[in-house]
């Protein structure tokens, strides 16, 4: 009995060491263009028979996929200040998505910040 529970216990830890080696994989980042970007929206209106062949007309793609970072985003004002080496006013907006720095823009300390406006998306 006991050689059977230490043959159980020597496999086991045999077993278990091997599951702990670490993995070498490296990933491949593609960059498509937008005829191969997957479709958003398909042609439902199909054709009766009459029309086709049998009504066996391929569907269309009305929409593709475009990429995110191409479209814009709103922008709201975080704080302002005046800064004292210019003497202009700096504007902080926040841009609205995961993942996106902040905007900072410079203006005449005469003029007031905009509180929101629809600028460019890039990533950090």
């Amino acid at each position: 009995m006991r050689f059977w529970v230490r043959l159980s216990l020597v496999l086991l830890v045999l077993l278990s060491g091997l599951g702990m080696q670490p993995a070498l994989a490296g990933g491949k980042t593609y960059q498509g263009s937008e005829s191969s970007a997957h479709c958003t929206l398909w042609s439902n209106k199909r054709l009766k028979w009459p029309q086709t062949i049998l009504g066996r007309e391929k569907a269309e793609c009305r929409r593709r996929a475009v990429d995110s970072s191409t479209s814009n985003t709103q922008c709201r004002l975080l704080r302002t200040y005046i800064d004292n080496e210019s003497g202009e006013r700096i504007c902080i907006y926040k841009r609205h998505g995961t993942g996106l720095e902040q905007l900072t823009l410079s203006m005449s300390a005469f003029l007031n910040c905009q509180t929101d406006f629809m600028c460019k998306r890039t990533a950090k």
